[in-house]
């Protein structure tokens, strides 16, 4: 009686220890998506709107737990506090980043003549946007653990850095369809078809180029969910740029000049990171210096 009792819990680990990355994947959406149905039904308070970027992580830590135990949640725990990277990565994190984002506004047309020079109120709003987007916003916080601590080390020991990291930033994207589309989406009232589905183009494109740089931090780093955690907040930080170019729409919907320079510029950037790694994107060093832990995940 007992060992029957036991069958359906033994089945359920077993499927997740077979397919971790398909349920992470399922997981992910399923928690985000049926948060945020929730959240509209029950006209929740806004700022629990952000609790629903918790998704990937909570579905990490709960894959982990059962198919790993005690090993593989320490594993990922101690990636958010492995901050001896070196210098120059949390340059590139905290600066780099925010640079091809300025300069996301300055390649679109018009963007330069539009720039505002900041006076002495822009530090208190920077640092106050910088802050929100950190501690109340989710997305850096909430996410990371899940897109880099849990599944980019598994795609990339499937499929290879690159494909593994593309196919990363395209689901990615479409866990973000939510704001392009539903009651919660962030379209305009003159948005159309033509303009979500462009702009949801562009934001792909723009995740899945973002998504190349932040492989090759963070395989430089090792896999540090700390440091994808501060690539995340430097790339949503554009919302304090949009005070230094009055004419930029904030956001994607309908489609803006702000999503097109993203796309490109950070388009360049993640080409220019392929060819000069050979596509590799320093996963070479990856592998030398991560060891991943010994669980009935890996043993499969």
């Amino acid at each position: 009686m007992a060992a029957a009792a036991e069958r359906p819990d033994a089945a359920r680990g077993g499927l997740l220890a077979r397919y971790p990355l398909v349920s992470f994947f399922l997981l992910s959406f399923v928690f985000t998506w049926g948060y945020i149905a929730l959240h509209w039904a029950l006209q929740l308070p806004k700022p629990m709107y952000a609790l629903a970027a918790a998704g990937p992580t909570v579905a990490a830590f709960l894959i982990l737990a059962v198919t790993s135990g005690k090993p593989g949640v320490l594993h990922l725990l101690r990636s958010y506090v492995h901050w001896r990277v070196g210098v120059r990565w949390y340059l590139v994190s905290l600066i780099g980043v925010q640079v091809l984002m300025l300069l996301a506004f300055v390649v679109v047309p018009g963007g330069l003549a539009d720039f505002a020079a900041p006076d002495w109120s822009f530090l208190p709003f920077y640092l106050g946007e910088a802050a929100f987007t950190l501690l109340l916003a989710g997305g850096p916080l909430l996410e990371e653990g899940g897109w880099r601590g849990f599944a980019l080390p598994r795609l990339q020991r499937l499929h290879g850095p690159l494909i593994g990291t593309i196919i990363l930033g395209a689901l990615w994207s479409l866990w973000h369809l939510q704001i392009f589309v539903g009651p919660l989406a962030i379209t305009g009232p003159d948005a159309t078809f033509v303009g979500v589905s462009s702009a949801f183009v562009l934001f792909t494109i723009a995740l899945i180029s973002f998504s190349i740089i932040m492989t090759w931090v963070l395989n430089n780093c090792g896999g540090s969910v700390l440091l994808a955690i501060l690539l995340h907040w430097a790339f949503d930080m554009s919302p304090a740029f949009v005070r230094l170019f009055p004419s930029t729409t904030p956001y994607y919907v309908p489609v803006s000049f702000q999503g097109m320079g993203i796309a490109i510029v950070f388009g360049i950037a993640a080409l220019v990171i392929v060819v000069a790694t050979r596509g590799q994107l320093g996963y070479q060093r990856y592998q030398r210096e991560v060891e991943f832990p010994a669980t009935a995940e890996t043993a499969r």
